[in-house]
């Protein structure tokens, strides 16, 4: 079982559940919104270690980051909008859904996005999170519980 991809899901259900059952939707950000952030996001890194500690190969981290780039790079997000992009306007482009599913897709990083809104880094930093992340877990999973790798996933 890759455990980073079942948190990602996980992360999604659960950010999903905690942002429609707000009461106060049209408030800004509040520290609760950044701390349910920060805990979903360490859950991610959790999901790392725990595929070094079942001895999976790194490349079972990486998954949810190559999903990522893949939406990144359809949105055609530098080549449509340059410097002015806006997340919530379509400016009649097609990659508009592209870059909706990458941040549906990241939901759990929603208040670094709306943080980033108007600049190009909205979508950079949750690509960017899903390599950094769930390889950092990796990485110190392997160095506390070895180079043991599990033959089966190799």
């Amino acid at each position: 079982m890759n455990y980073v991809t079942l948190i990602y899901l996980v992360n999604l259900v659960l950010y999903a559940m905690y942002f429609f059952g707000r009461t106060q939707s049209g408030e800004a950000m509040s520290g609760l919104d950044y701390t349910v952030s920060g805990i979903l996001s360490v859950f991610l890194f959790f999901a790392g270690y725990l595929n070094a500690r079942k001895g999976m190969i790194y490349r079972t981290v990486l998954w949810m980051f190559f999903i990522n780039v893949f939406l990144f790079i359809c949105s055609g997000l530098f080549d449509q909008f340059g410097s002015s992009f806006n997340i919530l306007s379509t400016g009649n482009s097609d990659s508009f859904l592209f870059s909706l599913a990458l941040l549906v897709y990241n939901g759990y990083l929603f208040p670094l996005t709306v943080i980033l809104d108007g600049s190009g880094l909205a979508l950079v930093v949750p690509v960017v999170l899903s390599f950094i992340l769930p390889s950092l877990g990796y990485w110190i999973g392997k160095k506390l519980h070895g180079g043991k790798q599990n033959p089966a996933e190799v």
